[in-house]
């Protein structure tokens, strides 16, 4: 069985982004002729996954590493990491259909959305509901219809900002892969040390005027409340995040022991998540 083929949008890296990720990663999966993260070259190509997202029947599929490869080069030079890249929208059971329904719609809108700069904001108060799993399904989803973005933890977005100011290399990807890409995610909003507060602050105002100014998207997840980002960044940048954004809140419950339990059927099984765009 032959697996879905890698998106159109999906095209090789410039060999700088090849040579910052492989800087970055020593381990870094480099080439598919001679290694696969998914069939691992075992079994003629070949691994096993579910034939269908009913999840009932088990299917042998031929693997195509090098899509597979391309896929996982394209997702993590957009921030997006090897666990998210294998996870799919049948992975988000424990989410509540009505919140999967509301980020659905900012998909299938999506060119609409994004030329006008409709912001995301994805909160909960409580842990483990799931929403940087549906963060990075949204940016999944979106660089398939061709859009750049960009996925980035809340503290990497400040390292990067402070060191754009001392580095010209530093600043020129400052401004490629936080100011110009046309969605913006960034996770865990609000976990950043209280000590920087000031220069968090300021940070935060220039990323969010700079991209309502251009109708930029930033699609964020925190476990803050609404009124508790006014309060801690500012309420002059807050409101103009407001001016175009919807604010759902993520509720549910844990679903990281639901996840364990479904990682070990499938090492039970033999079964392979392969690099997967939806």
């Amino acid at each position: 069985m032959k697996p879905p083929p890698k998106p159109a949008a999906c095209m090789p890296l410039s060999n700088a982004d090849f040579e910052r990720l492989r800087a970055a990663r020593p381990k870094l999966w480099g080439d598919p002729q001679r290694e696969c993260k998914v069939c691992l070259k075992e079994n003629g190509n070949t691994y096993r996954w579910w034939a269908d997202s009913s999840r009932t029947e088990i299917a042998t599929y031929e693997c195509n590493c090098t899509d597979q490869w391309l896929m996982h080069m394209w997702f993590l030079n957009a921030g997006i990491g090897a666990n998210y890249q294998r996870l799919t929208w049948d992975d988000v059971a424990s989410v509540d259909p009505a919140i999967v329904e509301q980020i659905m719609a900012y998909v299938l809108n999506a060119k609409r959305n994004v030329a006008d700069g409709r912001n995301l904001v994805l909160w909960s108060q409580s842990p483990g509901t799931g929403k940087t799993l549906l963060l990075s399904l949204l940016l999944k989803a979106l660089m398939v219809q061709g859009f750049q973005a960009h996925l980035a933890q809340f503290n990497e977005i400040i390292d990067l900002f402070t060191n754009s100011w001392r580095d010209k290399a530093e600043r020129e990807q400052w401004n490629r892969r936080v100011r110009n890409v046309h969605i913006l995610g960034m996770d865990d909003m609000g976990k950043e040390s209280k000590g920087r507060l000031e220069m968090v602050e300021a940070m935060v105002d220039q990323i969010v005027r700079a991209r309502v100014s251009d109708s930029l998207p930033v699609a964020i997840t925190t476990n803050l409340t609404p009124q508790q980002m006014q309060e801690g960044y500012g309420g002059g940048v807050m409101s103009l995040l407001s001016e175009q954004a919807d604010f759902i809140e993520v509720t549910g419950t844990d679903y990281r022991p639901r996840r364990r339990e479904l990682t070990a059927q499938e090492a039970r099984l033999g079964l392979v998540r392969p690099i997967a765009a939806v």
